[in-house]
């Protein structure tokens, strides 16, 4: 008896992690479905500098929250824009041209509107590291008007 039940403890293991595989295999699809260009969700600061230096056509979009918003240090170039309203600004920004998001880490708050962004069809990429990476690897700020 006690065999018996062994091996069908051993079937259902085995069991839950084909479907736990299908199930991310699933996700991973509906993922690069997200944005037709399979760009990285992320940009490093030395990419995003690069792309600055040729590319006039990039948004930058600085989403930090109210009470971590310096408008003194913004990259050069970018908008303020609240990142719980993305739903309500998104409608200005050109589908045709690339987006950059960033706030303070580049973690949780641009990472939510960079998966809003690429839901609704926009070539979109938060920062790495943020504006603190930014600063720390000496890319030019400045005052946002």
């Amino acid at each position: 008896m006690k065999n018996k039940w062994t091996w069908l403890i051993f079937f259902s293991g085995i069991a839950l992690l084909a479907t736990a595989q299908a199930s991310l295999a699933v996700n991973n699809v509906t993922l690069s479905r997200q944005d037709s260009t399979h760009k990285s969700d992320s940009i490093s600061v030395a990419d995003l500098k690069s792309l600055m230096k040729t590319n006039s056509q990039i948004q930058i979009i600085d989403v930090r929250v109210m009470k971590d918003f310096d408008s003194k240090q913004v990259i050069p170039g970018a908008k303020w824009r609240e990142p719980t309203q993305v739903a309500q600004w998104e409608g200005s920004l050109d589908k045709t041209k690339p987006v950059v998001i960033y706030c303070v880490h580049g973690h949780k708050v641009s990472q939510q509107v960079v998966d809003h962004l690429r839901l609704s069809g926009f070539s979109a990429q938060r920062l790495s590291g943020g504006i603190e990476a930014w600063k720390e690897q000496k890319g030019a700020t400045a005052i946002l008007k």
